[in-house]
C-alpha cells in the first residue's frame, strides 16, 4: 500500500476506485481480493495525513504484514 498524490498521467485504470470523504483511494484488485479489513483514516498534525490500518476479516489473522 502507498501513497501517491502526482496521479496525473498515469494509468489508473486497473485500480478499484473508492471517494473516502474528499479523498479518492485506489485499490489495487489483488488487495481486493484478501479477507482483509481496510480502513483509511485522516491522521497527522491537522488531520492533513492518511492513516491506513488493515485487519484480518472477523477477527481472522491478517493475511497480509504493513512494513514502515
Amino acid at each position: 500500500m502507498s501513497v501517491d498524490t502526482r496521479a496525473t498521467g498515469r494509468r489508473l485504470d486497473t485500480y478499484h476506485r473508492t471517494q473516502v470523504g474528499d479523498i479518492v483511494v485506489l485499490i489495487d484488485h489483488d488487495l481486493a481480493r484478501l479477507p482483509v479489513e481496510v480502513t483509511v483514516m485522516k491522521s497527522g498534525l491537522l488531520s492533513r495525513g492518511i492513516g491506513v490500518h488493515v485487519d484480518g476479516v472477523d477477527g481472522a489473522p491478517c493475511p497480509i504484514n504493513l512494513v514502515r
